[in-house]
């Protein structure tokens, strides 16, 4: 039985601990350096690092220094595939850290074929999508999803791409529900409070980013009973075309979700009518809107056509 070093075992308890304080974890870096005494040893570190001082910590320039310490290690040869490897850890850190000049310099030196450039892109976006830098993270994602097409079955990055693209798509959706369940929850509250207010437009905005809130909780049909209750409401009050028009918007969405194309054309023609009697500064937020409207019902339809 193969006794682990004592890197190895440094190693595990920093992980550990770096699940109950990043921080003490951090600042034994330096200890773990110490006790590096392979190659291995150095791309495990570097790794280590990266994700613990970037991804958990922000603390981008001390990561930074730390990586380029690794690139000057004994074990570590300019060029080699270790040096590549600590220098896209080190791009990484760079683009975290708004840094483009040093990580497209990171990149010219750490990147030589496709599968780097893969593995670049796929880190970049987990540790990305840590820092909550979910724009920067998808076009990374989109670069990978590029490179990840022209590599062989048997590349070992393919499987490591599929694995964190999952494990990104599952705390994506996790974090879906809890803003879907946040939004619902916000726009009913504005709703119980706008309906204690003598302000019929205040409540009648509330119901409208309810229905909407409901609507991108993929619940149509609770939409359209808000859609109604903007009505009651509208005709109780004698409303204008602006209120109008963005009630038959809501009412037209939920067609075009439920997939009635046909009723959903109907509400665009009732939307158009209103935004053309809306004058004065409402006019052009109205006509910006009716012209998403109508690439949104068209869209629907191509979707129904298959």
């Amino acid at each position: 039985m193969v006794q682990p070093s004592p890197f190895d075992r440094l190693i595990q308890d920093a992980t550990q601990l770096a699940n109950r304080d990043p921080v003490a974890a951090f600042a034994r870096l330096d200890e773990l350096y110490g006790k590096s005494l392979t190659e291995s040893d150095v791309l495990a570190l570097g790794a280590f690092a990266v994700h613990l001082g970037t991804a958990a910590l922000g603390r981008f320039a001390e990561t930074a220094a730390f990586q380029k310490r690794l690139l000057t290690h004994p074990t570590v040869t300019e060029g080699s595939a270790t040096a590549r490897s600590l220098w896209r850890g080190l791009a990484v850190v760079q683009r975290c850290a708004g840094d483009q000049a040093g990580a497209d310099e990171a990149v010219a030196k750490g990147v030589s074929n496709d599968s780097e450039r893969c593995r670049l892109a796929i880190m970049g976006a987990q540790t990305l999508s840590a820092r909550a830098k979910h724009g920067e993270a998808i076009k990374e994602l989109q670069r990978a999803t590029e490179l990840v097409a022209r590599l062989p079955p048997n590349d070992e990055i393919v499987g490591q791409t599929a694995a964190i693209a999952t494990n990104l798509a599952r705390l994506a959706e996790s974090q879906l529900r809890a803003s879907r369940d946040l939004l619902v929850a916000a726009a009913e509250a504005g709703v119980a409070a706008w309906s204690r207010a003598p302000d019929w437009r205040g409540r009648h905005k509330a119901l409208y980013h309810q229905g909407n809130a409901y609507l991108m909780a993929a619940d149509p049909t609770r939409a359209l009973n808000v859609v109604q209750a903007m009505m009651e409401l509208e005709d109780a009050h004698d409303a204008g075309p602006a209120e109008r028009f963005h009630t038959a918007a809501l009412a037209c969405r939920c067609q075009v979700v439920r997939g009635q194309v046909k009723i959903a054309a109907g509400a665009l023609e009732a939307c158009r009518d209103f935004a053309k009697r809306v004058v004065g500064e409402g006019a052009k937020p109205v006509q910006a809107s009716l012209e998403g409207l109508e690439r949104f019902v068209e869209q629907g339809r191509r979707a129904a056509k298959g």
